[in-house]
């Protein structure tokens, strides 16, 4: 157990409250900094939730425990340890900079101004971290490829250690921002879904543990959220930490992104990530030996160069992309994004040259999808990609999303209809296409996988009391049109009677029976709950347990339509043959509503994806693909590019066309518009020059922001830009 700081007590508003011993320049009065800021804070609730609750229970104990071990396997073991520059990992040094958060106006006239002042030479973000006692918060600030994401993960594997000693301590958990942008809603139900879609932590369960302020949020990339939504996100950060005081919390962020923001963090503190010495990047490029010697050579007068190389991770990727060039290979002129942008297109194609691992996809392929889906994740502020997260949004004009719709339909009532009339024959397929066809039809375009089943009866009697009813009018509305369209069917034998319409009494007793069943199906699915936390490891785990679980509710809902036809149809309908029809009420329902509507729209999403050459057939192969080749990481079942910067590159090229011919040369205008040339023998030609830009920068005709003269998508909003004719 780790021992307590000593107390001292405070007296605010009349208030004796015991804190925490206020540390250096005042940094452990971070409790108390909102009840001066925000009046409305509850003193009750600080009080009430200020001890973190230890595990009550082997169960309690054993969540905690997988929560742990799913972290330091994601994010230590899968990202940390694989990372680029973690090998010879140079100590970067560490700036205060306590004016890039908000304090309480009492609190700044009492401490002094330390605002840039640089930190003792070996300390580390952990020390300052540690150093702020109880309720810590810091924001963490530093140029793009500073090293602020493995500062942060760094900071991680220390709190994990630490929490492995004392599983009562807060459990740290790592979620990157981006994601936020994308709804409206507040940080704590963010982090409910959050919690849910990246470590499989139930819904209850995550809200149980953000309440108990159990969690220790490493939030990394607010620079990530979309520009449009990031005064927003601040402020979102800051009510949430108003309402859970005892929160810990460390967020990242490009200092230029977020030095343009007009609001403020209310944090503790902040530190930014100083750039590499000269003599620290001699120092790592010395270890590395005669590989880079002409690197070091050229450094030494190259002034662009040597600006580049302050950044951990160019100065990392530097070594895998010059690695063994001569020095009359290496580019000495241009700006520094032109020089960035040809180190990354050396590094790309170096690494489409490891030889340890067998080209399975030509390179045109290999470059068309990593394209293709660095664009999406990057128009939709997304960093970490999950493969069953793919949504129809990712379609590419609105024909196809129309298209797509359609197609789903038609194969969800195609295969419910043949399994109704595998059945009952007609009248079996007539009642498996209206099954399904309603659902489908009316269904919401975003997918929602049905992961896990686990029994609630609370969330069973929420479900039947909201859903019978309105299953109930559908089934009216259903044996009315069984009357309206006079269905020609008999249902003992399923031979075609035009002379004999179906009555309208027998259509409302069948849609009234069907109603019943099809409101009792949605009401024990939703009291069908997942387990309070799921180990998920591989790709779209999400989509195979909805498939499998579709095929439990679909027999549990045979059974009990079964079960229904012959009580009801039989014993007081006297129609001994609706048990078959109501058989497949229950079966169909059951396989849509259990996870078989998700893993139809997943798969046809995919179908279309693939016909129009975005993605390959077999997605998790090429994913692996990728890793192997170092432009991914595999982050549990999800992918991430292994940098912000990397994926940010490959979304500012041009889309790969692929033709079909002997021996075609393709030619792609990269985001410096530099002829880019594919053939057949997999050559990667990127050595001809870029065109002078004759203006500064682009302002795109969508949303009005400025962007960089060799960009070809707009920056905010993704938007193609209009390329600026050059000028004679």
């Amino acid at each position: 157990m780790n021992q307590e700081q000593p107390l001292q007590n405070l007296n605010i508003d009349g208030a004796l409250i015991r804190e925490a011993q206020i540390g250096q320049a005042g940094r452990d009065l971070h409790q108390i900094q909102y009840l001066t800021v925000n009046e409305s804070f509850s003193l009750a609730k600080l009080i009430g939730h200020r001890q973190v609750k230890p595990p009550s229970g082997k169960e309690e104990y054993r969540f905690r425990e997988v929560l742990l071990n799913k972290v330091k396997q994601y994010w230590i073991k899968g990202v940390l340890e694989k990372s680029l520059y973690t090998k010879g990992l140079i100590d970067l040094g560490l700036e205060e900079r306590l004016d890039a958060v908000k304090r309480p106006s009492s609190i700044v006239q009492e401490i002094p101004n330390e605002s840039g002042q640089t930190l003792p030479e070996g300390k580390s973000v952990s020390d300052v971290f540690n150093q702020m006692g109880k309720g810590r918060t810091l924001l963490i600030l530093g140029e793009p490829g500073a090293g602020k994401t493995i500062t942060l993960l760094k900071l991680a594997q220390e709190l994990i250690a630490r929490t492995e000693k004392d599983f009562s301590q807060p459990i740290p958990v790592v979620l990157n921002l981006s994601s936020w942008g994308n709804k409206q809603q507040t940080i704590a139900d963010w982090l409910i879904e959050e919690l849910n879609s990246t470590y499989q932590i139930s819904k209850a369960l995550g809200k149980v543990w953000i309440e108990d302020q159990q969690i220790l949020l490493l939030l990394d990339g607010l620079d990530e959220v979309k520009i449009e939504r990031r005064e927003t996100c601040i402020l979102a950060i800051n009510e949430f930490m108003q309402e859970h005081g005892l929160i810990e919390i460390v967020v990242t962020s490009r200092i230029r992104d977020y030095e343009a923001l007009s609001t403020r963090l209310q944090l503790q503190g902040a530190i930014c990530l100083q750039s590499l010495t000269f003599q620290q990047v001699n120092q790592y490029l010395d270890r590395a030996g005669e590989q880079l010697e002409a690197v070091k050579t050229l450094l030494q007068e190259d002034t662009t160069l040597q600006e580049l190389a302050k950044s951990p991770l160019t100065l990392s990727v530097m070594t895998l992309a010059y690695k063994g060039k001569k020095l009359e290979d290496l580019p000495n002129t241009g700006s520094k994004e032109e020089r960035r942008k040809h180190l990354f297109d050396t590094y790309i194609e170096r690494m489409f040259k490891r030889r340890e691992y067998e080209p399975r996809y030509s390179k045109l392929q290999a470059m068309r999808w990593l394209i293709w889906l660095a664009q999406q994740m990057f128009q939709k502020s997304q960093t970490v990609f999950l493969l069953e997260r793919i949504q129809p949004t990712w379609l590419s004009n609105q024909v196809q999303k129309i298209l797509y719709q359609f197609v789903n339909w038609l194969v969800g009532v195609i295969i419910c209809g043949f399994i109704g009339w595998l059945i009952h024959q007609s009248p079996g397929a007539l009642i498996g296409v209206i099954t399904a066809g309603i659902p489908l039809t009316w269904s919401t375009v975003e997918i929602k996988p049905v992961e896990t089943l686990k029994w609630s009866w609370q969330e069973a009697k929420n479900f039947l009391k909201n859903g019978l009813p309105g299953a109930l009018v559908l089934g009216l509305i259903i044996g009315l049109f069984f009357k309206l369209v006079k269905t020609p069917f008999d249902l003992k034998t399923g031979l075609q009677l035009v002379d004999t319409p179906f009555d309208l009494k027998t259509g409302l007793q069948l849609g009234l029976l069907y109603g019943l069943i099809d409101g009792l199906i949605l009401g024990l699915l939703g009291g069908l709950r997942g387990p309070e936390i799921v180990i998920r490891t591989i790709p779209n785990q999400g989509i195979w347990n909805s498939a499998k679980n579709a095929l439990i509710m679909g027999l549990f809902g045979g059974l009990l339509g079964g079960l229904f036809g012959r009580l009801i149809g039989e014993q007081i309908f006297g129609k001994t043959e609706w048990m078959q029809l109501c058989l497949v009420f229950g079966l169909v329902a059951g396989l849509v509503f259990g996870g078989g509507q998700a893993c139809l729209q997943h798969f046809t999403l995919r179908l279309f994806l693939y016909r129009q050459n975005s993605i390959p057939r077999n997605y998790v192969r090429f994913l692996e693909y990728a890793t192997e080749h170092i432009f991914l990481q595999k982050v549990g079942g999800s992918y991430i590019f292994i940098h912000r910067m990397l994926l940010e590159h490959f979304a500012q090229m041009e889309p790969v066309f692929i033709q079909p011919s002997s021996q075609p040369i393709h030619q792609s205008t990269d985001r410096n518009n530099a002829l880019t040339e594919f053939n057949s023998t997999n050559n990667f030609n990127r050595d001809t020059p870029s065109q002078t830009p004759v203006e500064k920068n682009i302002v795109c005709t969508n949303c009005s922001c400025n962007n960089p003269v060799n960009f070809n998508f707009c920056t905010k909003c993704g938007r193609r830009l209009n390329q600026p004719l050059s000028r004679d």
